[in-house]
Parts: structure tokens; sequence; C-alpha cells
């Protein structure tokens, strides 16, 4: 992680909500909020008994702890593909420290009442995952397997959707570089799939798809 990294992601949700604003959609301003202390990330890594990924705590600690913004359509409605799009950054935000104990004790109730087989195929993604963000609807956005690229970010629907246990970003750096450049669209996964790649498993494979959306949102 770097300052241009950094920069870039804060460019791309300043466009986004510039156009949100253009197009008189409701909005949240963006928040960076200051970096939180590698003491509290040691505190709560022991009372949870995880470890985070060390790219996630870099950003957490070394530039902000919480990116806080949101949009909503209003008065229109994407075409085509882009129909079950409607909104930006799920509950308000990109991440937030305050909210990962909360979301670990989610995710735990998950497992605990719903998907307590670790044997059961669909249950198995439920387990060894982190999660950092609490999707509307229920699901979770969650770090899983460790690769040489780091932790996989994985959608973890409670929903028996298609779209569970698919692969999100190779690190949470991959995944925040592709979300800023969606605008950050919402974090269900209806809203992910019409830039998702099902055989190769990855978010934003097919440049043109992603051409496609920023024209409509240019436009």
């Amino acid at each position: 992680m770097n300052i241009e990294v950094w920069n870039t992601w804060i460019s791309k949700i300043e466009w986004i909500l510039k156009i949100a604003k253009k197009r008189n959609w409701d909005y949240t301003e963006l928040t960076i909020k200051k970096p939180v202390s590698e003491k509290a990330f040691e505190i709560l890594e022991k009372e949870l008994n995880i470890e985070y990924p060390s790219d996630f705590k870099e950003v957490l600690t070394k530039y902000s702890s919480a990116v806080l913004m949101d949009w909503q359509i209003e008065g229109e409605e994407p075409e085509g593909e882009f129909q079950e799009i409607f909104c930006g950054a799920g509950r308000g935000y990109l991440w937030d420290f305050d909210s990962l104990r909360d979301d670990y004790k989610n995710i735990q109730g998950w497992i605990n009442e719903c998907f307590s087989n670790p044997e059961d195929e669909y249950d198995k993604v439920w387990y060894n995952k982190i999660p950092f963000l609490d999707v509307p609807n229920g699901d979770v956005i969650a770090f899983g397997e460790k690769t040489d690229k780091g932790n996989q970010v994985v959608y973890l629907s409670h929903e028996g959707d298609d779209f569970h246990g698919q692969i999100l970003g190779e690190s949470f750096i991959d995944f925040i570089d592709k979300w800023t450049r969606l605008g950050c669209v919402g974090t269900e996964d209806w809203q992910f799939e019409p830039f998702y790649n099902y055989e190769t498993k990855t978010l934003l494979s097919d440049k043109s798809i992603l051409d496609k959306w920023v024209k409509w949102l240019e436009k």
C-alpha cells in the first residue's frame, strides 16, 4: 500500500459523489476518519482470537480507520444489465474499525444458528472467515483463504444464492481498487453480479462492462 493507491481510491469516491450531486441523487458526503492505533487493533484481535490481514490493518492504522459515504439513485433507473443497481456503499461505509466487533459477532451468529455443519458444502464456506462488511440484506463480505497475493475477499450469502463463496478480490487492496472503480456500488450480490465473471471467479475481468457502466454514470 502506498499514498498513490490511497489517493486513487479517494479520487474515485469523489468522482461518484460528484455524479450523485450532479444527477440530484441522495448521497452522504465523504468522511475520512483518523487512523486507529496498532494497539487498539491488537486488543480487538486478542479479544476475538483472530488475526486480520496485514494489508487491511495497514490501511486502517496508517490511512483511515473508517471511510464513510453513500449514494442512492433517485428519479431514474440504470439501463440493461445494470437495472438492479440502486445505491452505493452498502451501510454507508467502505470499512469501519468500529463495526468489526459486531461484524464478527454477526457471522458467528449465522454459523451457530443456520450454518452449523462444517461438513455441508454450503455451510462450510462460512467457516474460517473474518468479516469486515455487513451487507444490508443480511449477507456478509469477509476475508477468506490466504494466497500469495493476500487474503481473498469472499461473499457469503445466507439465502442459497449462486454468489455464495464468490471471490470479490485477491486481497483487501485489490477489492477496494475494483470497488472504487465501480463507484462503490451497493454490497448486495445482485449489484456486483453485472461485473462478475463466474467462470474465472473474478470481479471486473471484462473492462468493456466497466466502460459501459461508467458511460451511463457520466452521461
